[in-house]
């Protein structure tokens, strides 16, 4: 099965470099010159895609200016007008920067200005004239904390100037894990990064870092212990393991997913939860309510079966659980909590439901708030697996902590609660972080504000359910989930814009599904990784992916015997 994209913590690439170093004896000026060499190829397609006038390249005295020497060098013997300021003095270069500097210098050719002193924006504006594309190779993965000084004047003037903005690596002033930045950073258009994605270039979605491109170095990614930590969705890899029904197939054999949704004044997230599972591919959607909320459905839906938990619109959690226990044999799947009712009767029902019930299950909106802080020890006995769909807000409620400190570290967080819980954590919003026990998260690369409409999040839970009904194991489910609902949205916005309503995405949903089907493997193919990924979520041990050998680079750091490289 494809594996995805693997994203790097700056501690990750530093390790690989250390490795590569030991392992594979690459010179690192090798792995300079065709990190350089790489920025040119980008600079020189945005070139060919319609940006004009000359290139201009601002370099720090590491390994980042070293790759700006180094594609200022290649773009000139290509024929491209361009040139190259410091924000250091030139002997304060050292290492492997300073050698590809003294090449640069001798070839000639290519103006070198000393911006060291240019501590005023005038300067930096006299310099860039009329550039026509800036290249920032100031600072690199290394950097953490704020631009001051130099640096400071030149990105201000960089940012503000009417060119192509292309990064080396990752942005300066961003720090290469979170994606944020404490002051001023360097605005993006394109972001060449060396050797494999860098997690902070996608986890936030503000981050300026516009199109990524990863940049080949030739040698392969060697990350230490179980590999990589942290991965990009991507459609090829979702394409893959998306399921299809046989030729025999019937609505018994798709799934019956039980949705335990709505309430008076509600009953529309129980009909999302169910149109969304039924347009995913469920066979069967059954949905229980209260009495008062089962005669409001009733009234609304075609195709979706109902039932009630309760004979009043008060629940009693002995009376929900024996009603829910009838209901549960003949389903394979559970998607709980949209639009329930609030009282301590359903909070008691869904803790036992979570705790006890034998089929897979997903839980969302107030399923999450009754289960609160307490969501380990309740989730402790779960005879099946669990997963978790907090906005950031139920997140915060799960963890104890206040919604900011969620949005500070989503992977962190979401990693926390998946252990605690061992439960598939899916931490919703642009860039949804998905989070395993073991420790991995996923994250998707998509950020759709046409998605900030009610109800969206009832849909993703409808989605899940129904690939947990068709025997999905869990994290699977949470990915297919995830990655179709968010590229459900971008097709939406493209013709509704920010009027996408939620109860126009089932079919949107479908309507990716089928899209993707037709471009995806073939069927043998999909149940070979559907029975792979059952075994291990029944208890077959496997090792943790690696990262893709030799399809993704990392950037190098010497040895002890050979010469030491500034730091980024």
């Amino acid at each position: 099965m494809r594996d995805f994209t693997p994203l790097l913590t700056a501690a990750e690439m530093r390790a690989a470099d250390a490795a590569a170093t030991e392992k594979l004896g690459a010179p690192t000026l090798l792995l300079m010159e065709n990190a350089g060499r790489g920025i040119a190829d980008v600079v020189r397609r945005e070139l060919a895609g319609g940006a004009a006038g000359a290139v201009a390249v601002v370099c720090g005295a590491g390994n980042n200016g070293g790759d700006g020497f180094v594609a200022a060098r290649h773009l000139a013997r290509a024929g491209v007008s361009v040139k190259v300021a410091l924000t250091v003095a030139a002997e304060k270069v050292r290492g492997d920067a300073a050698v590809m500097l003294a090449t640069l210098q001798r070839m000639g050719g290519v103006p070198i200005a000393d911006g060291g002193e240019w501590t005023e924006a005038a300067a930096w504006r006299g310099w860039l004239g009329d550039a026509g594309v800036i290249v920032d190779a100031i600072f690199g993965t290394g950097f953490h904390g704020t631009i001051r000084g130099v640096p400071a004047a030149a990105i201000a003037v960089m940012n503000a100037a009417a060119a192509r903005r292309i990064a080396a690596d990752v942005p300066s002033g961003l720090d290469a894990d979170s994606g944020r930045a404490a002051g001023g950073a360097f605005r993006a258009d394109v972001t060449a990064t060396m050797g494999a994605g860098k997690i902070g270039l996608w986890v936030d979605a503000d981050a300026p870092v516009g199109r990524v491109e990863i940049v080949e170095l030739g040698v392969p990614v060697l990350v230490g212990g179980d590999g990589p930590g942290a991965f990009l969705l991507d459609e090829a890899g979702i394409a893959a393991r998306l399921p299809r029904r046989r030729a025999s197939a019937h609505k018994g054999s798709s799934g019956h997913l039980l949705v335990v949704a709505g309430s008076p004044g509600k009953t529309g997230a129980a009909v999302l939860v169910g149109q969304a599972a039924l347009r995913t591919g469920a066979g069967l959607v059954t949905l229980a309510s209260t009495a008062p909320g089962q005669a409001a459905l009733d009234a609304k839906v075609v195709e979706l079966m109902t039932a009630r938990y309760a004979s009043g619109a008060e629940v009693d959690a002995d009376e929900a659980m024996a009603a829910l226990a009838a209901l549960l044999g003949s389903t394979q799947a559970i998607a709980i909590g949209p639009g329930i009712p609030t009282g301590d009767g359903m909070r008691a029902t869904v803790r036992r439901l979570a705790s006890t019930a034998p089929q897979a299950m997903v839980l969302d909106a107030d399923a999450l708030n009754a289960l609160g802080t307490d969501a380990p020890a309740v989730l402790a006995s779960a005879p099946a697996p669990r997963i978790l769909t907090p906005h950031p807000a139920e997140m915060g409620r799960l963890a104890g902590i206040p919604t900011a400190e969620v949005q500070a570290d989503r992977p962190g967080v979401a990693r926390r609660l998946a252990a605690a819980t061992r439960a598939i954590v899916v931490l919703k919003g642009a860039r949804t972080v998905i989070a395993a026990p073991d420790g991995r998260v996923f994250l998707s690369p998509i950020a759709c504000p046409a998605l900030a409409t009610a109800g969206s999040g009832d849909v993703l839970c409808g989605v899940i359910g129904a690939l947990l009904a068709g025997r999905l194991d869990r994290l699977t489910a949470a990915q297919i989930g995830v990655y179709i609902h968010g590229r459900a949205g971008e097709a939406l916005a493209a013709e509704l814009g920010d009027g996408v309503a939620a109860g126009d995405l089932p079919l949107s949903v479908a309507s990716v599904i089928a899209r993707m089907q037709q471009r995806g493997p073939r069927g043998d193919e999909r149940d070979a990784t559907r029975s792979e990924a059952a075994a291990r979520e029944h208890g077959a041990t496997r090792p943790r992916s690696a990262p893709r050998t030799g399809a993704r680079s990392p950037r190098r750091r010497s040895s002890p015997k050979r010469r030491r490289r500034s730091p980024r």
